[in-house]
C-alpha cells in the first residue's frame, strides 16, 4: 500500500496532480502509462491534499502581508497558518494541489503596495489530519533577525479619504494609519514587527480598534499601528515653552502660520520646522534661528497640481512625488513660483514634497488657497540631527519657533526626509539623500557571502552599512560627523542597527583617510569585536556603489568626480578615471592638480581655489591680475596666499572637480564662499542653465602622461579663454555654461580613448559632482552616442551617502578572496595598518 507522501511524489513528478482515482483506474486498465497498481482508496476521491511550507524573505513585515496571506488562503479553500519570524515569513498550508499552486502564484506577481519578496523557500510536508481553519499564529522572535524592516510609509489614499469623511470615527484623527501606509521604521523597537516590539506597546486597543484589528476582511487585520481617537496618541498644539494653547489644535496651528509665525511639527521620523514660504520678513526670520544663511529650504504643498505652480517635471518625478517614499523632489523652478526669493536665492531649483502624514493632510485642509506652499524643514539648528522627542524639541527648537504641532506617539530614531534630483528626460531621479521611506530596505550583493560586516562610510553625509550574508542594509542619512550630535548620532546607530540584527560583525569597513571620524572609531570597533579592518579607497567605494547596484562583476571603466578623497599616493583625488571592478582598480587618467592654500580651508574660502587656478595657469604673476584683486582686494592677503603657492606652504595637492568647479564660480563673481557644501558648485550650474556656451573653440583642453603613465586632463587653456572672455565682458551666464561644455568634451575625448584601448564600453559616473544635472546627462549623452553603455546611482546617492555600500562590495569580495591583502599604499594610509 502506497502512503499518502508516496502518492503526492508520484503525481507530482508525472505532473498528473488534480486527476482523480477513476482517472488511475482507468488508465491502469488499458495497460497505459500512469496507472499505480494497487492504489489505495484513502485518497480524495476527486482530488489530492498536499501540504507546503513556505519561508518567504524580504520585506513582508509591516506591510499588511500576513493578513493578505489569510485572504488569499481563504479564498483558495486551504488550511494551516502564518506567522512572522525573524527570517521574514513562513507558511504552512493544506490542500488541493492546483489551490496551492495557485495561491503561491497570486501570493508571488499581486503584493501589497509596499511588500517586497526575495526569495521563497519551499519544502513539502506531512498532511496533518482534523485541520479545518487558515489562522494567524504568534509570531516567532527566536533567532538571528533576518527578515527586512518596512521602510515608513506616507498616508495612503484611503486613509487621507476617512481623514477628511465627517461620517467616519477616525475623521480628523491626525495619526490615522492602517497596513498600507504609516510609520514603520521609525517606531520599531525589535524583530519581528508586532505591536509589542514598536513604540506604540503602550497604546490599548479600544475594542472598535481590536474588531478591526482581529476582522480578515477590514485593511487594518493586524495593522501593528493601529489606532484611533479613543486609544491613540493624541495631537496638541503647545506653545514655544510647551504649555497647552487652547482650541483645536490643528485649526489654532494653521492661523499661527497664516499669521507668519514659525512652528515645529512632529512628523514621522523628527520635527520639521514650518512657516509661510511666501513671505521674505518670515523666511529671513527662520533662516536666522536655524542659523542657515543661504542653503535652500525645503517647501510642501498641498498636491501634485500646487507643486507644479513651483517645479518643471517630468513623470519620473511626478511619480516619485507621489510614491509611498513621498521624497523631496529637486527640480528646475517654474519662473514664476509664487515663492519668496530667500527660500532658494540664486538657484535655478526648488525642493518640494507632498504631504505625507495625516497632520499634514489636515494642515493643508485648514489653509486657504492663498498659501500653496509651506516651509518644511528639518527641526534642528544647521548640521544637527532631527529632534524627535518632545521634551528634546522643547530644548533645542523652543528658541526657534513660537510654538509646537506635536503628539505623544514615540519615535524610535530620527529618519529625515529623502531627496531626490529631477535629471528630466524621462530618466528616474538620481537619489541626492536616501532616508526616510526608502531605508532600511535592504540591497543585494552581486555575488553570494556567508558572514557579516559593519561599513562606517565617510566624513561627510555619513550613512553606515551593515552587511548580513549577501544584503546590505544602509542606514539613513546621518549627517557630517564633524558636528557633535551627528557624531553621537552616528555612534547610536551602529549600536541600534546591530541591536536590532542582532549583528556582530566579522569586518569593519572605513574610508583611508586616517583623519575621518569614522575611519577612526572603526579601529575602536575592531578591537571591541576583534573583527577584521579592512581600508577601502575613497573613489574605489563610489565605483563599487554603482556597481553594486546593477550587479556588475566584470571590469569597467568609472569617472569618479567629487570633492576630495584620500588617493593611494597621499595627494587629494577627485576626478579620476578609473579601471574597475569589486575587489580592485587602477587610475587611469586624472584632472591635472592644483596647490591649494590652507588645504582643506579651500572648500569654504573658495577665492583659494580660484587663486590655485591663477597660479597654475599664469605663475608667480598671478596675484597681479585683475581676476585676482577682484577675488582678494586685500594685498597682503593677497601676497600671503600666492607665497604660500609658490614654496608649498601649507598647501594640499588635489584633483578635486569639486574645488576646480568652486574656483571657476568664484572667477565669474557668482559665489565667493561655501557657506554650505557645494553652494558654489550649484551657483555654476544655476548660471549655466540661464546661458550658452555659444560659438567658440571646440577644444580648449590639453592631456600629458606624468611620470606615473597617469594621463592628465590639462584645462589651462579654458582658463585662459575664460579669463580674456571676462575682460571683454562676456555674461558668466554664457561663460558657466561654456566651462560645462568644455569639461564634458574633454572627458568625452579621454574616456572614448581609453575605452578602445581597455577594450572595455561600460562606464560608470559616480561622487557628488554628478548631482549636476547639466553635466550628468551631457556625459550620458556624449558617452551613448559612441556605443558605451552609462551607469550611474539610482538607489543610494553619487555623493558620499553612497560609500558605506561601495565599501560593502569591496570588502565582501575581498574577503571571498582565499589571498586577501590590501594594496600596500592603501595600508599605509590607513589608520588600521
Amino acid at each position: 500500500m502506497f502512503s499518502h507522501l508516496d502518492i503526492v511524489e508520484f503525481v507530482l513528478d508525472r505532473g498528473l496532480a488534480g486527476r482523480s482515482v477513476e482517472w488511475f483506474t482507468l488508465h491502469e486498465k488499458a495497460g497505459e502509462p500512469g496507472g499505480i497498481e494497487g492504489m489505495n482508496t484513502t485518497m480524495s476521491k476527486t482530488r489530492i491534499t498536499q501540504r507546503r511550507r513556505w519561508l518567504i524573505r524580504g520585506q513582508v513585515q509591516g506591510v499588511g502581508f500576513r493578513p493578505y496571506v489569510y485572504r488569499l488562503a481563504q479564498e483558495a479553500h486551504l488550511t494551516g497558518w502564518v506567522r512572522n519570524n525573524c527570517d521574514g515569513v513562513i507558511i504552512e498550508a493544506q490542500g488541493q494541489e492546483q489551490h496551492l499552486a495557485g495561491f503561491i502564484k497570486i501570493l508571488s506577481e499581486n503584493l501589497p503596495p509596499s511588500a517586497h519578496i526575495q526569495d521563497i523557500v519551499d519544502t513539502m510536508m506531512a498532511p496533518v489530519s482534523d485541520e479545518h481553519d487558515f489562522h494567524i499564529e504568534v509570531s516567532d522572535s527566536h533567532g538571528i533577525p533576518a527578515a527586512a524592516i518596512t521602510p515608513d510609509m506616507a498616508l495612503c489614499a484611503e486613509c487621507r479619504r476617512e481623514l477628511l469623511e465627517a461620517s467616519n470615527r477616525r475623521y480628523q484623527y491626525g495619526l490615522i494609519t492602517c497596513t498600507n501606509c504609516g510609520p514603520r521604521y521609525s517606531i520599531i523597537r525589535d524583530i519581528p514587527y508586532d505591536r509589542p516590539a514598536t513604540t506604540m506597546a503602550k497604546f490599548e486597543m479600544c475594542p472598535a480598534c481590536r474588531q478591526e484589528y482581529g476582522a480578515p476582511a477590514d485593511r487594518r487585520f493586524h495593522a501593528q499601528p493601529i489606532a484611533c481617537h479613543d486609544c491613540g496618541p493624541q495631537v496638541s498644539l503647545v506653545d514655544a515653552h510647551g504649555e497647552n494653547i487652547p482650541g483645536e489644535p490643528v485649526a489654532q496651528a494653521a492661523g499661527m502660520l497664516r499669521a507668519g509665525k514659525i512652528l515645529a511639527i512632529k512628523g514621522i521620523g523628527g520635527f520639521h520646522l514650518a512657516a509661510r514660504a511666501d513671505e521674505s520678513q518670515v523666511v529671513r526670520q527662520l533662516r536666522q534661528v536655524k542659523k542657515r544663511d543661504a542653503k535652500p529650504l525645503a517647501l510642501m504643498c498641498r498636491n501634485i497640481s500646487d507643486a507644479q505652480r513651483f517645479i518643471k517635471i517630468c513623470a519620473e518625478a511626478k511619480a516619485a512625488l507621489e510614491s509611498p517614499e513621498a521624497p523631496i523632489v529637486l527640480a528646475l523652478r517654474q519662473s514664476d513660483a509664487p515663492v519668496a526669493a530667500e527660500v532658494a536665492d540664486n538657484n535655478c531649483r526648488l525642493g518640494v514634497m507632498l504631504p505625507y502624514t495625516p497632520l499634514h493632510h489636515l494642515l493643508f485642509a485648514q489653509l486657504d488657497d492663498t498659501i500653496p506652499a509651506l516651509i518644511m524643514t528639518s527641526g534642528n539648528v544647521t548640521d544637527e540631527p532631527l529632534a524627535i522627542t518632545n521634551t528634546e524639541a522643547i530644548e533645542r527648537l523652543g528658541g526657534l519657533c513660537d510654538g509646537f504641532l506635536w503628539h505623544n506617539r514615540p519615535i524610535a530614531r530620527c529618519v529625515d526626509d529623502s531627496v531626490v534630483l529631477d535629471l528630466g528626460s524621462a530618466q528616474s531621479p538620481i537619489p541626492i539623500r536616501r532616508s526616510r521611506g526608502f531605508v532600511p530596505a535592504a540591497l543585494t550583493l552581486p555575488h553570494g557571502y556567508d558572514g557579516t560586516g559593519l561599513c562606517l562610510g565617510g566624513e561627510l553625509k555619513n550613512t553606515v552599512a551593515l552587511v548580513r550574508n549577501s544584503q546590505v542594509i544602509l542606514s539613513e542619512h546621518l549627517g557630517d560627523l564633524n558636528n557633535n550630535l551627528a557624531r553621537q548620532h552616528f555612534i547610536q546607530t551602529i549600536e541600534d542597527l546591530c541591536r536590532l540584527y542582532k549583528i556582530t560583525p566579522e569586518f569593519i569597513a572605513h574610508d583611508t583617510h586616517p583623519m575621518y571620524i569614522s575611519a577612526q572609531y572603526a579601529v575602536r570597533l575592531a578591537q571591541r569585536w576583534n573583527a577584521q579592518l579592512i581600508a577601502v579607497q575613497h573613489h574605489h567605494a563610489h565605483a563599487a556603489a554603482v556597481l553594486a547596484e546593477h550587479a556588475v562583476n566584470e571590469p569597467v571603466l568609472a569617472l569618479i568626480a567629487d570633492g576630495t578623497g584620500l588617493g593611494l599616493d597621499g595627494t587629494g583625488w577627485g576626478c579620476e578615471l578609473l579601471r574597475t571592478r569589486s575587489d580592485e582598480f587602477q587610475r587611469l587618467a586624472s584632472l591635472n592638480p592644483i596647490l591649494l592654500p590652507g588645504g582643506d580651508m579651500a572648500a569654504k574660502d573658495i577665492r583659494r581655489s580660484a587663486l590655485a587656478i591663477l597660479y597654475q595657469t599664469f605663475g608667480s604673476e598671478a596675484h597681479e591680475l585683475a581676476a585676482a584683486r577682484r577675488l582678494v582686494p586685500d594685498d597682503g592677503e593677497r601676497q600671503m596666499l600666492t607665497v604660500m603657492l609658490e614654496h608649498k606652504v601649507q598647501c594640499i595637492t588635489s584633483s578635486s572637480a569639486g574645488r576646480l568647479f568652486d574656483g571657476i564660480a568664484a572667477l565669474l563673481g557668482l559665489c565667493v564662499s561655501n557657506s554650505f557644501e557645494a553652494e558654489a558648485p550649484m551657483a555654476l550650474e544655476s548660471a549655466a542653465t540661464q546661458g550658452s556656451a555659444g560659438r567658440a573653440p571646440e577644444k580648449l583642453w590639453d592631456v600629458f602622461r606624468d611620470e606615473h603613465d597617469v594621463e592628465r586632463l590639462d584645462l589651462r587653456p579654458l582658463f585662459r579663454y575664460v579669463l580674456k572672455q571676462l575682460e571683454q565682458d562676456i555674461p558668466a551666464t554664457a561663460l558657466a555654461a561654456l566651462f560645462h561644455v568644455q569639461f564634458a568634451a574633454a572627458w568625452e575625448d579621454i574616456i572614448t580613448r581609453t575605452a578602445r584601448k581597455e577594450n572595455l564600453n561600460t562606464i560608470v559616473l559616480a561622487g557628488g559632482v554628478f548631482a549636476n544635472q547639466i553635466l550628468l546627462n551631457d556625459l550620458i549623452h556624449r558617452m551613448s552616442r559612441h556605443g558605451l553603455t552609462v551607469l550611474r546611482n539610482e538607489k543610494v546617492p553619487p555623493n558620499d551617502g553612497g560609500l558605506a555600500l561601495g565599501q560593502a562590495l569591496i570588502a565582501v569580495a575581498r574577503r571571498k578572496a582565499s589571498t586577501f591583502r590590501a594594496p600596500k599604499a592603501e595600508m599605509e594610509c590607513a589608520p588600521c595598518a
